[in-house]
């Protein structure tokens, strides 16, 4: 197994991110957020970024002022469609393993949410479809708190038996802010899981603290990943506060944690 750190530290100022690519030996997860993905993206400068490093790639598509299900404007489905397929022809590009994609913007209000649904499903079906294409899982995220989440924990199930183009993200942290059953969330989607997100938080908010700094029962899921018999992905996703050294220890600890993973 293979444990990958998150670049969200370094969202603001990539270049800083050089000491990381330097040291640690596992995967990182690339943030396609913050100063160096402004329109137009200068695609060749964000490849040469990371041509050197060693270990494998990962990539979290863009965020903010994208949404797959705006039930209101077309046109944002539409362009968030198109940006998204051009970052999977980048992910392909680069040799990315998956691509993160949040379903929707997990901070727009849900007005007509079985709207919501569908618009999403939609357009995750042609975007998993074009995964496929270029050889990139696409990675469908667990995002928004309470009201805002575009699915409950049933409905984020049922999710990958209606599409089987996509697979599971499935991030910790946010299943655990909305009051999630995360092992039993882990052993239901079994296979379809490539990846977690591992953060922790105090239950109320997102807050993207550091494995053990909240109230999430962190050995329930080291036994529920356990039972996972097939590879993937585990990532820490901390957040701008988090120091070099500690996503390194972390890192390192989380490895050795899950290093008995049947999967490999």
């Amino acid at each position: 197994m293979t444990i990958f750190i998150n670049l969200a530290p370094y969202t603001k100022q990539m270049d800083n991110c050089t000491q990381l690519l330097s040291r640690w030996t596992g995967g990182i997860e690339i943030m396609m957020d913050g100063p160096s993905w402004h329109e137009p993206v200068n695609w060749d400068t964000e490849c040469n970024r990371f041509q050197n490093f060693k270990g494998p790639l990962s990539v979290h598509g863009p965020i903010w002022e994208l949404n797959l299900a705006s039930a209101r404007y077309p046109a944002i489905r539409e362009y968030s469609y198109e940006v998204y397929k051009e970052c999977l022809e980048w992910c392909a590009r680069i040799g990315a393993e998956h691509m993160v994609i949040h379903p929707n913007l997990y901070s727009t209000p849900l007005f007509s949410r079985a709207q919501s649904q569908y618009f999403a499903k939609e357009s995750l079906k042609r975007l998993g479809e074009e995964a496929q294409k270029l050889n990139v899982v696409l990675a469908v995220e667990n995002v928004g708190i309470r009201e805002y989440a575009l699915f409950d924990q049933e409905e984020y199930i049922r999710l990958y038996e209606e599409i089987s183009t996509v697979s599971a993200l499935v991030d910790v942290g946010h299943a655990h802010v909305n009051g999630w059953d995360i092992p039993s969330l882990i052993r239901s989607l079994g296979a379809k899981i490539k990846a977690v997100h591992l953060h922790d938080n105090d239950g109320q908010e997102d807050l993207h603290q550091p494995i053990g700094q909240g109230t999430i029962e962190w050995e329930l899921i080291w036994s529920a990943l356990h039972d996972l018999n097939h590879p993937f992905r585990a990532i820490l996703e901390y957040g701008d506060d988090a120091s070099l050294e500690l996503l390194l220890e972390h890192g390192r600890a989380v490895e050795k944690k899950l290093l008995l993973n049947v999967g490999t």
